[in-house]
């Protein structure tokens, strides 16, 4: 199931044995968890009742399952880092996952075993188990809609709303991590004061921006000659801690993703976004800085950046100046 099955699951009072999340999505893997800490143990008993484990042996998870929960009717094990589920191979793991094997379906109806893990290897026997699991549950990174669902949920408590150009705005500025972005709605919430909605406007003006954004802003820059303004970017992504080859990095991939783009044109956006590899709100933007450029102009400009970095790398110019002259070019129409 996924991880809006398991919150209606759990709403609706059914919980299970064992767990297995799986994911890259943080955020919402912790709250389940502290969801399950709260329908299961008792208040102010937790520390008793609780155990997290780190890379933890088959033998001491069963040990830890097999005690008795104290003054309550549960007790949770949560396992993190279990190597035998990670790509390539581990000492004693035929041994460790068999042993897992044979226990996953004799946990104690006391006890609530969650086993979690971001990075699967689902060739492996265990993984493809415990991935069949009915306690399985898959914490995959929000689409576009689920993600407006979310920021709209988080907002509620706070007595904010936000439309789906805001959300799309939001995203785009500060990125799509759920823990970086709970942040940036509670001060989002307190900029708009007694205001009921959060508005693009609000989300341009106060809202943190990525690397990523800000490297758009810049080519936006240099696509209308604005090299001062191109430079005064490029300080802020020094500023926030960013290497110079790193930004180089991602001004080349925005070019190349433009140039990709142009050889799309007539395709449907939702076809665009899954080519390139990014979401669909983008490609709008992404469209309107291609649309300034021609296919060859486009070409030039993506040869220049790899000439830069082939600079660097063979030792021809520091990355200071390999970039600043990159910038010059670009700004330049070249």
């Amino acid at each position: 199931m996924d991880q809006w099955a398991f919150f209606d699951e759990l709403k609706a009072g059914t919980v299970r044995n064992v767990y297995f999340f799986y994911g890259t999505e943080a955020y919402i893997r912790k709250n389940a968890i502290a969801a399950l800490q709260k329908k299961l143990l008792m208040p102010g008993l937790e520390d008793m009742n609780c155990t997290v484990m780190q890379a933890p042996t088959a033998q001491q998870i069963i040990e830890n399952c097999e005690t008795l929960p104290m003054m309550s009717d549960y007790r949770m094990v949560i396992v993190r880092d279990l190597a035998v589920l990670s790509p390539g191979k581990v000492k004693d793991e035929a041994e460790e996952s068999a042993q897992l094997l044979s226990y996953i379906g004799r946990v104690p109806p006391t006890t609530c075993l969650i086993i979690e893990a971001e990075n699967v290897d689902k060739r492996k026997k265990l993984s493809h188990a415990l991935v069949d699991l009915p306690g399985a549950v898959s914490f995959d990174e929000l689409n576009d809609a689920q993600l407006v669902r979310w920021i709209n949920q988080t907002l509620r408590p706070l007595g904010k709303k936000m439309d789906r150009a805001g959300c799309e705005a939001l995203a785009f500025t500060s990125g799509r991590d759920l823990t970086m972005l709970n942040g940036e709605l509670q001060k989002l919430a307190a900029y708009v004061e007694d205001a009921p909605s959060i508005t693009v406007q609000d989300v341009e003006t106060m809202a943190t921006h990525t690397a990523e954004c800000t490297v758009f802003a810049m080519v936006d820059a240099l696509a209308l000659g604005q090299t001062e303004k191109a430079f005064e970017l490029l300080a802020v992504l020094l500023q926030s801690g960013e290497q110079r080859i790193g930004i180089l990095a991602l001004v080349t991939r925005q070019y190349r993703q433009m140039m990709y783009l142009k050889s799309m044109e007539g395709m449907p956006q939702g076809q665009i976004a899954k080519e390139l590899g990014i979401p669909p709100f983008a490609v709008s933007r992404l469209m309107r800085q291609a649309g300034k450029r021609t296919a060859a102009q486009l070409r030039s400009q993506l040869e220049l950046c790899v000439d830069a970095d082939y600079d660097i790398k063979r030792g021809a110019l520091r990355e200071e100046a390999a970039l600043d002259r990159l910038i010059f070019a670009l700004s330049a129409g070249k």
